[in-house]
């Protein structure tokens, strides 16, 4: 049998004060529920361990021995309850984070600025890295949040749309289709050969889903930046984040070209079902999705 630590706390107190009463006043509970407790444990262990009267409470010989034992004991519970705090409040300050390309780059510095401004002593950890990586990081447990930019979600983890995106076909000015007048179809994009991001990124599964075939590809690249650059140098039509073109476009760096498919994706949040999420993960959620 495990003593009643609250009954112990009760007892300890009694030994101090000589009066249930302010016992139970020092607790913070009613003086029935300190009288309670004190006839519960003598009732449990079979042992008389506080004396009553008018004029006070003191504890027995019994009492005295279990309240001897029972100081070191308390100790190491306020000790103990004290390192799980500071774990607690350390846990809560964390947030392992794991975002694809376009949400870390063009959403993600937003969302964190707001963290900060409500959380000043938070924590955040960003990986950015491909929607494959994100599912295998939360999976694993080496990520608490992750955002992906995909239609294919997982059905093993949590989720939580925070918005939308559209991916853009570009090419160069100097391009044949920078000047046409019709969209692009599917089977010119089929055919032409392509810059595009590495398989088991959002933006390639979003397109390959559109496309419903395989593509050409002229370059693979994991970065938007090397996207960009490639098809500003000729090298071919790019598929990206119409987010991360605009300023390209505006200044005429890049041209968009129309097409008949649909480039759509949402923004997904997910986290695992199976762990608590941190107060700093969960009002990095709320931000995220517009509710705070």
């Amino acid at each position: 049998m495990t003593p009643d630590l609250e009954a112990v706390e009760v007892l300890l107190a009694v030994d101090e004060l000589g009066s249930i009463g302010r016992a139970a006043e020092r607790l913070a509970i009613t003086q029935p529920a300190a009288s309670a407790r004190l006839r519960s444990m003598e009732a449990r262990w079979g042992l008389t361990l506080v004396e009553r009267s008018a004029r006070g409470s003191h504890l027995t010989s019994d009492g005295r021995a279990v309240a001897g034992w029972a100081a070191s004991v308390m100790d190491q519970v306020t000790a103990m309850n004290a390192g799980l705090q500071a774990l607690r409040r350390d846990h809560d300050r964390d947030v392992r984070i794991a975002a694809s390309l376009t949400i870390a780059g063009f959403l993600m510095p937003a969302w964190l600025g707001a963290l900060r401004g409500q959380r000043p002593d938070a924590s955040p950890q960003l990986a950015v890295v491909n929607s494959a990586e994100v599912i295998e990081r939360l999976r694993s447990g080496t990520a608490d949040v992750g955002f992906i930019e995909t239609t294919d979600l997982p059905e093993d983890l949590a989720t939580r749309r925070v918005g939308t995106d559209t991916l853009a076909v570009v090419v160069a000015p100097g391009h044949q289709w920078a000047t046409r007048d019709s969209p692009v179809t599917d089977a010119e994009l089929a055919a032409e050969p392509l810059v595009l991001r590495e398989p088991g990124s959002g933006t390639r599964r979003t397109f390959d889903a559109a496309l419903a075939r395989m593509p050409v590809v002229a370059l693979e690249a994991g970065s938007t930046a090397s996207l960009i650059g490639a098809a500003q140098a000729g090298i071919g039509p790019a598929v990206v984040s119409a987010r991360a073109v605009r300023g390209h476009l505006d200044r005429g760096e890049l041209v968009e070209v129309e097409t008949d498919l649909d480039l759509r994706r949402p923004l997904t949040v997910l986290w695992s079902w199976d762990r608590r999420l941190s107060v700093t993960a969960e009002v990095l959620l709320l931000i995220a999705t517009g509710k705070t």
